[in-house]
């Protein structure tokens, strides 16, 4: 096997570990900790820590990632169970206003908003519908300070209970080697949790194996003379076999 397939093997191991430790671990894992790790331009990357209070305007929150159609726009850019950090833009009874240039609160323009079609690599984004639209009770809009940010322009208001919890930033870095350093030290991490719970997952299915080997040698202990039909894994019905 060539250097090169080797290299793309460890390279496809360690992303489907950090995949995994993504959709395991999702928003268990800052709940946990207590705090959350920002590695997009969104808010300034850094460690942010989660405090408790309501969500009101202009407060930063970690929620978890809507699932309605229209936030079938972060699919391709955010694992499916990674949380969101953003900022409240607009809550119960606020007049949001989404059209070409840009997103109004109460008629306030909100900064870096103008939802764009296309993404960097020339793929499609579908803006939320434009119009005038009352937040209800239940719902908050969500923004990003960043021209690029996905956000309530493109899938619109979120449910209040998808915030998780307010945070507030704990140390930040606007160097972009540290900030690089900070993903890396994250993916790593994620990735050892992912192979971790690979780990587990395996040695409770050996477990689990080695118990039903172990009950059909007792059976056929007991009932010597009889002829039990089982229909077994390869592995297992050559060990009993022998």
């Amino acid at each position: 096997m060539s250097r090169q397939w080797i290299l793309r093997a460890v390279v496809g191991l360690i992303g489907a570990a950090i995949a995994a430790g993504v959709c395991l671990f999702g928003d268990w894992l800052p709940l946990k900790l207590g705090y959350c790790l920002n590695i997009t331009p969104s808010e300034p990357v850094g460690i942010y820590r989660l405090v408790p209070g309501g969500a009101e305007r202009g407060t930063l929150v970690l929620l978890k990632q809507p699932h309605d159609p229209a936030a079938s726009v972060l699919h391709p850019y955010v694992p499916v169970n990674l949380p969101l950090i953003k900022r409240v833009a607009a809550i119960r009874g606020d007049v949001v206003r989404v059209g070409a240039h840009g997103v109004h609160v109460n008629g306030i323009p909100w900064p870096d908003s103008v939802p764009l079609t296309h993404d960097q690599e020339g793929r499609s984004l579908r803006p939320y519908p434009f119009g005038v639209y009352r937040v209800p009770a239940d719902k908050l809009w969500v923004m990003s300070n960043h021209p690029r940010g996905l956000d309530s322009r493109y899938f619109g208001p979120v449910p209040t209970t998808s915030v998780i919890s307010l945070l507030t930033p704990l140390a930040t870095w606007s160097n972009p080697f540290p900030a690089q350093m900070l993903a890396l030290a994250y993916a790593l991490g994620l990735a050892a949790l992912g192979i971790l719970a690979a780990a587990r997952i395996m040695n409770s299915l050996s477990d689990s194996n080695e118990e039903v080997f172990m009950k059909l040698r007792k059976v056929e202990k007991q009932l010597p003379s009889a002829q039990v039909n089982v229909t077994l894994p390869g592995k297992l019905k050559a060990e009993l076999d022998n």
